[in-house]
Formats: C-alpha cells, structure tokens, sequence
C-alpha cells in the first residue's frame, strides 16, 4: 500500500478507513528466519498477529464495513551474526500489545484488510502517546511532526474524526 499518508486530506483519499486499532492479547507469532538469509549471515525474522478495531472515526462513502479483526504481518527482528535485536522503521510503529494506534485502514487488491505503514500512537486517549519505532513516548515532544499527525498531536480521537470530516480528497 504505497501512497501518501500524511495529511487528512491523503486518508480521505486513499482509505477506506479511520480506525483506533490495537493487537489482540496473545495473537503474536514469531516466524522463522529464512533458510536463505541464514547464508547471507544476516536477515529479518517477521511476526504475525491479529488487530482488533476498537473505534472506527471515519468511513469512506460506499466503503465496506471494517472488520472487527484482521490478521497482519509485521517487522519483527533483524538477525545478524547469530544475535538479533528488535526491528522497526523510524518514526512508524512496530505495533506491540498493550499499545493503541489510529491507524488508515485499507482493503487490499487481494481482498485483505491492513492498515498503512504510518499509524499514530494513541495510549491514553492521546495522539502521540504511545508505541513508535519500537519505543513508548510520553507524547511531549511534537518536533518532526508534520501533517495530520501534527494538527492531532496530544488531542484525542473526537478531533482526529472532525479532521478528516472536513478534510476534502485530491483527485
């Protein structure tokens, strides 16, 4: 799902919808390494889970309904040299239980539901609280925030839902 993501304006366009999500307990698999990348010395181990949607915030007119649940893959650890540590892209989450995310959810060419690399935490009932990067931030620095993610930071879901309400799609 390779589109824009940042502003409101790039939600209403390209998803289907606006959803507060959160890992089921226990649903967590690790995977193996591939056989392949155990000759290169080094690789990445990925995990499955399964997502619950707590809230939806906005639809798409005409979208389907949003799953209660939905299963996904996701970065798990980078092995290398027969040590492995915790694998997350920076400034996106890793999405870890106990963590709540407003997340763009989307329903695939393949029929699959999944949620856009870029969510925002939201523990506590605010955006930017929460699990990024594989870390749990407080939500006091906003710095290097940029579009929705910005307009939402330390509010709650109500105003991320008014946000997109009035945000208009590109065309």
């Amino acid at each position: 799902m390779a589109f824009p993501t940042l502003t409101a304006s790039d939600w209403v366009t390209h998803g289907d919808h606006a959803v507060v999500i959160e890992m089921v307990p226990g649903s967590e698999r690790r995977g193996a390494l591939p056989e392949d990348k155990k000759d290169n010395g080094e690789g990445h181990i990925p995990r499955t889970a399964t997502m619950k949607v707590d809230q939806v915030l906005w639809s798409k007119p005409g979208a389907e309904a949003a799953p209660e649940t939905y299963p996904v893959e996701l970065l798990g650890w980078w092995w290398e040299g027969g040590s492995e540590r915790e694998f997350a892209w920076q400034g996106e989450p890793r999405y870890e239980e106990g963590h709540k995310y407003i997340a763009l959810l989307v329903k695939g060419d393949d029929g699959k539901w999944g949620a856009t690399s870029h969510a925002m935490p939201y523990d506590d009932g605010k955006v930017g609280t929460g699990e990024s990067d594989g870390k749990t931030s407080t939500g006091e620095n906003a710095g290097g925030l940029q579009g929705l993610e910005e307009e939402a930071h330390g509010k709650n879901a109500t105003v991320v839902k008014q946000l997109l309400e009035a945000a208009q799609p590109t065309k």
